[in-house]
């Protein structure tokens, strides 16, 4: 079987990506698994947060995510904005660590 790919810099971006849009709309974990509920999706609070704050879900989730919070348009411009922060990020702790 063959390893599924895996970045934590993309998993960051989904993270961060997903919570800006609830913060936006004002949601918690209980109001977007209520809204996936309302599309068929069943995933319970807990389990959403975890998927979420790991960064770790499937297409098929994250598109029913975007469509739960209303996203209309994802724009890639900013998913490369956030994705760039991420690597930055990562770049200067990881020059923190070496210097150590």
């Amino acid at each position: 079987m063959a390893k599924m790919f895996d970045s934590p810099p993309m998993r960051e971006t989904l993270r961060r990506l997903i919570r800006s849009r609830m913060a936006y709309k004002g949601f918690e974990y209980k109001d977007l698994s209520r809204e996936l509920e309302a599309l068929g999706v069943h995933q319970n609070e807990s389990n959403l947060r975890s998927k979420v704050n790991n960064g770790s879900l499937g297409a098929q989730l994250f598109m029913y995510i975007l469509l739960a919070l209303d996203m209309t348009e994802l724009d890639m411009r900013q998913v490369q904005e956030i994705l760039g922060e991420v690597n930055e990020q990562q770049d200067r702790l990881q020059g923190e660590h070496v210097e150590h």
